[in-house]
This record gives C-alpha cells, sequence and structure tokens, in this order.
C-alpha cells in the first residue's frame, strides 16, 4: 500500500467511525478499531464518565453504548468543521446536535484526534467544550 493510499483509507475509516456513531451501529464502530485500542478524554479539568480518563477498547464501546442507550435519545455528529490529516492521525473539530432522555438538547463541541496503526484506530482524544459539559450534566 502506497503513503497516498494508506492516508486514504486511514481518512475513510475516521469518517467511518462518526458514521457508525451516528447510525448507533457499535459493532461497526469497534470493528474500525484495534485490539490495543484507547480512548481519552481532555481537558484533565474535565470529570469524566466514572471518573475514568483513559479507556480500552471494549469500555469505550461500552460508554458509547451506553450514553446513547441512557442519556441521549438521539444524537449525530455533524459534519466536521475541519479535519486535518497527518502521519498516522486525523484531527476532527466536530459539534453534535442531540437530545437526552430528559428532553435536554446536547449540542457538544469537540476535538477528536484519532491515530492510526495502519488502518486500524489505535487511539483517540477526545477534547469536549468543558463549560458546556459541566454545565449539561450539573443541571
Amino acid at each position: 500500500m502506497t503513503a497516498e493510499s494508506l492516508q486514504a483509507k486511514q481518512l475513510e475509516n475516521a469518517q467511518a467511525f462518526f458514521s457508525c456513531l451516528n447510525a448507533y451501529n457499535f459493532h461497526g464502530m469497534a470493528d474500525l478499531l484495534t485490539a490495543d485500542f484507547t480512548h481519552e478524554y481532555f481537558p484533565s479539568s474535565l470529570n469524566p464518565p466514572e471518573g475514568k480518563f483513559k479507556r480500552s477498547k471494549d469500555e469505550t464501546v461500552q460508554l458509547f453504548k451506553n450514553a446513547w442507550e441512557k442519556v441521549i435519545d438521539g444524537m449525530q455528529f455533524l459534519p466536521p468543521l475541519d479535519i486535518i490529516q497527518g502521519q498516522n492521525a486525523v484531527v476532527f473539530h466536530v459539534k453534535s446536535d442531540g437530545t437526552s432522555k430528559s428532553g435536554k438538547r446536547y449540542n457538544n463541541e469537540y476535538m477528536i484526534t484519532l491515530r492510526f496503526s495502519g488502518v486500524g484506530i489505535v487511539h483517540m482524544k477526545e477534547f469536549v467544550d468543558t463549560k458546556y459539559v459541566a454545565d449539561f450534566f450539573g443541571a
């Protein structure tokens, strides 16, 4: 595989990651992740779900599944505001449009970095709008 075709496949898989989340296709999402995948929340001032900043592949899939089933009534990641691709990494500036089970709007903003090993996603850094998250979950 050439460097150009590798980068093209990485970008395709990064976009597929968000498509799977939008379709609530957690098996499809898991298929894009490597066995040693890790997920981290940032910034460090955030109080992440269950107080856990770093998660394994299985923990991450379960986290998204639980959020969509227990907290979120409906949510979509909107088309990215910006995409930056580097060597074995794709960075998205993206917003969400959703509603919680209580009927409250959930419109967060994210910077998400996906790192790759080959074409598989090996690591995800998720920066969220800290104030928005604190206000949303504090209410």
